[in-house]
């Protein structure tokens, strides 16, 4: 009987373990990803701050970019660029500065979806599209936040290694109790 109540009580200890180290390390990840994500948005929100506050150094980055692309992108017959509202308000007034940078003719789109900045620009001769929004930009760059996450959590998975072989060693303790005990209640 109490070699049988033994066994059931260290399933029961070894069960509890194993469930309680799973869901530290779900709640971690969890965390990881939560914190991602609203570093995701953060950046997101200072960038809409920054092009707001700053709208002409703005327009002058894009129009980097674009000079940037130009080898690439400048194939007749046209080039379609969309943009969002703002800056197609900004663009269609301005269109001598787009046009100027290209060979082939120009095609100034407004974007049905809005998003933050950049810009979509499709080649209509191969349906070829380069997609420089600021949010695909951020998607793109999403392994170095993640690098830059783990390298942060490293530290904290070492800590829930400590916790995890501290916890570990009270079950071995309770394990070891509870044999005392059946012995002294015997």
């Amino acid at each position: 009987m109490r070699k049988n109540f033994n066994e059931i009580y260290n399933n029961l200890l070894n069960n509890f373990l194993s469930s309680s180290l799973l869901k530290i390390k779900e709640e971690v990840l969890k965390t990881k990803n939560k914190l991602m994500l609203d570093l995701i948005s953060a950046l997101t929100d200072l960038i809409k701050d920054k092009i707001k506050n700053n709208y002409t150094s703005y327009i002058a980055f894009l129009l980097t970019i674009l000079e940037s692309i130009k080898p690439i992108i400048d194939k007749p017959p046209e080039i379609r660029i969309t943009f969002n509202s703002k800056d197609f308000s900004y663009f269609s007034g301005n269109t001598n500065k787009i046009e100027k940078i290209f060979t082939n003719k120009v095609k100034l789109i407004k974007s049905e979806k809005e998003f933050t900045g950049g810009f979509v620009c499709v080649l209509t001769a191969g349906n070829i599209s380069y997609n420089y929004t600021i949010e695909n930009q951020l998607k793109r760059n999403i392994t170095i936040i993640e690098i830059t996450f783990s390298k942060i959590f490293s530290d904290f998975e070492a800590e829930v290694k400590n916790l995890e072989s501290k916890y570990i060693q009270f079950i071995q303790n309770q394990k070891l109790a509870i044999n005392d005990y059946l012995k002294d209640y015997e």
